[in-house]
């Protein structure tokens, strides 16, 4: 169970609030309060840790986290109640949101036409934090923050194994440096778990981090969509949902998810990981790396539900002409 998000999280770990902390329970008042990591507040519940750390959505609500202390940082206050701090935060929202669209071109905290959520999403938080200077000037956050939230993400997006010892202490400069200039605003639930226990999730991981994404999961969600419209009967609820499931099973084959391999690889976009990432990987990874192995030093830049992924596999593979295959 890693390809979930926060919800499906707080569930599993019986977390009854968004703001808690779903590792150790924590509410955002000892995020503040408890400043040694090593405390029993932020002791992890017993099996919190196998769920790994989603970092397809941990862009995005570390996105979401530094765009909401921008709307804040003139009033510096976490909860606004009186009218007038309500009337400066939508000014100050609002301008923010102006020059996000005027100097990066993007639309940020916007409600869907369709009603499905907002316009954040991966590829908004990765094109954001791909320009740390512009990103610094627009919210008025310090960037070494910045960067170091960058740095952070870069890192449980790579498939290489991560060195939890200098990803810890890593974590740490980076929360006591926060707490240093915004204690004000308590961490995100999501800030909080990488920060403190995201070297514990890594340690618990039988793989690199990187490789339980949720990247996948959220790529089948057109997919499901458009199954259920054009491949699934309509005359019950039940026999929908059985063939949107079947067909799914089929197109999971792993003959049939290899057909189109080297086209999704082609067409999969990928970055160079930054040096203060590779220096946070374990020695074998940065072996490989220098030296040009398979894989390169790269990671996914692209977001999960890009036009050209699983889709071009189930209308190929579903069609394939069984005389070419070997099957018993």
């Amino acid at each position: 169970m890693t390809l979930i998000d926060g919800k499906v999280l707080n569930v599993i770990t019986n977390t009854n609030s968004n703001q808690k902390c779903p590792i150790c329970g924590a509410t955002p008042k000892q995020f503040v309060t408890t400043k040694n990591f090593n405390s029993d507040v932020f002791k992890p519940k017993l099996t919190s840790l196998r769920y790994g750390i989603s970092p397809l959505h941990s862009w995005i609500r570390v996105f979401e986290f530094v765009v909401h202390i921008a709307y804040r940082i003139e009033l510096k206050k976490w909860q606004i109640r009186e009218a007038s701090d309500k009337e400066a935060f939508q000014l100050r929202k609002q301008e923010v949101q102006k020059r996000f669209w005027e100097e990066m071109g993007l639309h940020v905290d916007k409600p869907k036409a369709n009603g499905g959520g907002t316009s954040n999403d991966g590829n908004t938080a990765r094109k954001v934090f791909n320009n740390l200077e512009l990103l610094s000037l627009i919210t008025n956050i310090d960037i070494e923050i910045l960067n170091n939230f960058r740095v952070i993400l870069i890192a449980i997006s790579c498939e290489y194994p991560i060195d939890t010892t200098k990803f810890e202490d890593f974590c740490k400069r980076t929360a006591f440096l926060y707490m240093e200039k915004y204690l004000w605003f308590p961490m995100s639930a999501t800030v909080h778990k990488i920060l403190v226990h995201g070297s514990q999730i890594i340690q618990n991981c039988v793989m690199p981090v990187g490789c339980f994404g949720e990247n996948a999961s959220e790529a089948r969600n057109k997919l499901c969509k458009r199954d259920r419209n054009a491949h699934a009967r309509k005359n019950t609820r039940k026999n929908n949902m059985t063939d949107v499931f079947n067909r799914a099973m089929d197109s999971s084959d792993p003959l049939l998810s290899s057909l189109s391999l080297s086209v999704r690889e082609k067409y999969r976009k990928r970055e160079k990981l930054p040096e203060e990432v590779i220096q946070l990987l374990t020695p074998s990874s940065e072996f490989q790396i220098f030296n040009h192995l398979p894989g390169g030093s790269e990671y996914d830049s692209d977001n999960s539900d890009s036009d050209i992924s699983e889709a071009d596999v189930v209308e190929n593979a579903l069609v394939l002409d069984t005389e070419d295959c070997d099957f018993e």
